[in-house]
């Protein structure tokens, strides 16, 4: 079984939450459960209080076989806000609503 975990913004402590109640447990740091994964659908980050800690929750679960993670656009857009393009700026304008979230 797959369990589909999504938006989580850099709410860490309601991903832990979450994955409590469906029946995942720590071990050394990385949530498992013994006969399921997750898979991840995107947006890790923005908005909330801890988004180092989430994603270190998603990439230890990916990297243990636990779960799989997609881009969300959250993701996407932070990535074209960094990446410059060949004439010149960057994929995602600079403007002051992107510098702020960003």
């Amino acid at each position: 079984m797959i369990d589909f975990i999504g938006d989580i913004h850099g709410y860490a402590d309601k991903i832990i939450e979450l994955l409590e109640k469906l029946g995942y447990s720590a071990y050394n740091g990385v949530y498992s459960h013994p006969t399921r994964k997750v898979l991840f659908i995107g947006d890790y980050i923005d908005r909330g209080p801890r988004i180092r800690k989430t994603l270190r929750i998603v990439r230890q679960m990916v990297e243990s076989g636990n779960a799989i993670a997609l881009m969300g656009n959250h993701e996407y857009n932070a990535l074209c806000f960094h990446y410059e393009e060949r004439e010149g700026g960057h994929l995602r304008k600079h403007l002051i609503k992107n510098i702020i979230q960003h």
